[in-house]
Order: C-alpha cells, then structure tokens, then sequence
C-alpha cells in the first residue's frame, strides 16, 4: 500500500494478542486434552485461522489507507499510488540476500526511500555536467553518462537471460529483415533496413518455431509532462507506441509475435508486461522444479532492483571524468625517441 510496513507495537499489541490466541487455539485445545495422535484437522483449522487473521488485517490496512489517503497533498498522493504497484515494494520485501543481488548498502538504501516518497536526496549537485540544473527528474533522464541506456540495457539482459532458461535460439537487439516494398498502416511504423528489437526468442508463446520479439520501455512517471497524466493511461499510451512501431511488421514480414515491455521507474510495469512475465515464470517454475509463487516473486524483486539500483546510478553516478585531461603527445614522443623520463 505504499507503506514500509512498520508499525507501532503499542497500537497493534491487542489485535496481535487476539490473533495469536486465534491462531493457536486448536494446538491448545490438543495440549489439554494431551492427544498423542497427529490429526489433519488441528492443521487444517490452523491454516483457515491464519487465513482469517490475514483477511482481518488487510482489512484493516485498507480502512487506514483510506483514511489517510484524502490527507496527503497531491503530488505525495501520486508517489503513494506509484509506490503501491506490483512490484514496486519488492525491494522493501525480500529478504537482502547479497548473492541474489538483493543488497543495498546504507546510502543507496537513503536515497531508495527519497525516491520513493519524493524526497530530496543529500549531497546532490547543484548542476549538472550537461548544464542543467540537478533534479532528480533530470537524473532520471539526462542522457549525458548514458544513464538511461544502461538502465534499459540491465533489463533488457535480465530477460534474455531468463529467456534463455526455457527458450531457444534467445537473442539480443535481433536485426529484422529488410523490406522488400511492404506498408504498414501506421505512419509511424518502423520501416528502416536495420530497425533492431530488444530480446528475440524461438517458442515462447505458441509454436515452437515461432519467434517472439520484446521490446523495452521506461519512463519516469514524475517527469513533469506526466505529472497529470494516470500511470494507467501512460502504460497503455507507451505500449500502442511500441506496438504501432513493430507490430505489424513483426507479424506480417518476421510471422512472429511482438510484445512491449513498459516498465515504471518505480517497478510497476504494464499489463503487457505483466502477462509476459507471468508466462516466463510459469515456464521456469516447470523448467527449475519450483513452486510459481518462487518464481514469480524472484522475477519481480529482479526487476525491482535492476530499476532501483539503476535509479540510483541515475543520482550518483559520474557524468564526466573528474580532473583536468593529460596530455600525452610529449610522452609518446619522449617514448619513441627511448628518452629516460624523470621520476616523480
């Protein structure tokens, strides 16, 4: 719901009281009567009364947001609403298991929860190297460093690489084929020779020969030209865009499929995106052995820190080299000429 999930103990401590005893009434009911037999109802009326707990606590979570949400200004609002997407809270969730790159360290994890509640992070700089001021909207979207692609890029890899687990003949940035005189119906198709997508795979969808084509997109969802727009509305607008590009080429010229990735900088991403995914997970919970809810959890938390890490990138990274450049002429010179250089 936006939250970070920490709550006051004090205010909680009746309901957390009555649960318990809720939860555990039947092992002790089964402890005074010193039934030595196992019985699959105390675990079956153990699971429901789990279950009724956690409905009665959603409940209450939805009550309180409602409550508080009317109070917040409105652009808080919105950061809330972005922040309560799928997937936007994966990194607040699990578990910071550095092997999985599921880690933050102290300052990334500072300038994460500024992100996530529209807060100005510390030490930034006053401009920036392309000769902007230093927002953190423009972080998100100066191209100078070429922050952006890199983030583009992390998770274009990312999908090749779980594509790769359950599909072959994965490839990535696959060149189409050129065209022979086709039309399409929208003008803004993509009708270059050497018009490239993200991510290809053979057998994802339907036959197993045919080719499925992905392509990536984020956007920051606080940029000011989208500030008054819905996130719903910006994720179907950005994949009709994609689709108008690619589309009909892929189906009529490549005879594949085509499916745009839309991603939030926040780690919501599109219902396109969505089905995607949840089809991927689907296939490498068979692939692997694991359960589905595994796989689809490690999906999202994956692309949650690709996008928070690379957001973070975003604020803190070098634009430009640091120093005055060297100049090397004189010290080629000298080399080529086999003078002795002097110490320093």
């Amino acid at each position: 719901m936006g939250g970070l999930g920490l709550c006051n103990p004090s205010a909680n401590a009746n309901f957390e009281f009555d649960s318990s005893i809720q939860v555990t009434s039947s092992l002790t009911k089964e402890i005074i009567e010193q039934q030595t037999c196992f019985r699959m109802s105390v675990v079956s009326a153990q699971r429901q009364a789990k279950a009724n707990v956690i409905a009665s606590r959603h409940r209450q979570l939805v009550c309180k947001q409602s409550e508080l949400t009317p109070q917040l200004p409105v652009s808080l609002r919105r950061i809330v609403s972005l922040s309560s997407e799928k997937g936007a809270s994966s990194w607040l969730s699990v578990l910071p298991i550095e092997e999985h790159g599921f880690a933050l360290h102290k300052g990334a994890f500072r300038d994460a929860l500024c992100l996530r509640y529209g807060w100005l992070p510390n030490g930034l700089p006053a401009k920036c190297v392309c000769g902007h001021g230093f927002t953190v909207d423009h972080a998100m979207n100066c191209a100078t460093g070429g922050f952006p692609t890199l983030r583009h890029n992390k998770l274009r890899d990312f999908t090749a690489a779980a594509l790769s687990e359950v599909c072959h003949n994965v490839a990535i940035e696959p060149v189409l084929q050129p065209l022979s005189g086709e039309s399409f119906h929208y003008a803004t198709a993509n009708v270059e020779d050497e018009a490239r997508l993200d991510v290809s795979a053979h057998g994802f969808w339907g036959s197993r020969h045919q080719k499925a084509f992905f392509d990536v997109r984020i956007f920051n969802p606080t940029a000011p030209s989208y500030r008054n727009t819905a996130v719903s509305s910006l994720y179907r607008r950005f994949e009709r865009d994609k689709q108008k590009m690619y589309e009909q080429r892929i189906r009529d010229v490549e005879m594949g499929s085509f499916t745009p990735l839309v991603f939030s900088t926040f780690g919501g991403m599109g219902s396109a995106a969505t089905v995607a995914y949840k089809r991927l997970a689907s296939m490498l919970s068979t692939q692997r052995g694991q359960s589905y809810s595994s796989v689809v959890s490690w999906i999202r938390c994956s692309t949650s820190f690709s996008l928070l890490r690379s957001a973070v990138t975003c604020l803190r990274g070098a634009r430009s080299h640091r120093g005055s450049p060297v100049t090397i002429g004189a010290l080629d010179l000298a080399i080529s000429e086999g003078q002795v250089l002097p110490s320093h």
